[in-house]
């Protein structure tokens, strides 16, 4: 028998969606993906911006789950909003400001487990201005 059509399925061919390489993901998406491995390595993402090695805080609470307990960024004396050009970023002000730059490498999220120069803040302070987390000895139920 030939290989001959009974009629022409041009119209009626679909080619598969083709998937967007890996290779093709912006610069912002690829330092995501490196900052999650960090956290999934048990070190501070911002270790990768500095060009160093960022240890957690030994009571830092995993990193994939955001609810857990323990020391996060977001409650850290030295996580500061600083505003550039009209806009806020989020950056750690430790170490006399050297972790800070004017790239995205630098923004501090806030649910990240905090590293190991993590400081809850001065408790003689109101918990907004001083963003610390209670001693539970401090907290009567």
């Amino acid at each position: 028998m030939d290989d001959v059509a009974l009629f022409d399925d041009a119209a009626f061919r679909v080619e598969p969606a083709m998937a967007e390489p890996v290779g093709k993901l912006s610069a912002g998406r690829r330092r995501t993906q490196r900052q999650s491995q960090a956290l999934t390595a048990r070190v501070h993402p911002l270790g990768l911006a500095l060009g160093r090695t960022l240890r957690l805080h030994p009571d830092a609470p995993p990193a994939d789950d955001r609810q857990a307990p323990g020391p996060r960024c977001g409650s850290c004396w030295y996580r500061q909003v600083l505003g550039y050009h009209g806009r806020s970023y989020a950056k750690c002000t430790a170490d006399d400001g050297s972790r800070v730059s004017h790239g995205a490498g630098t923004d501090v999220r806030a649910w990240w487990p905090g590293c190991v120069d993590h400081s809850p803040g001065d408790t003689s302070l109101s918990p907004d201005a001083a963003r610390h987390i209670p001693d539970p000895a401090e907290v009567t139920a």
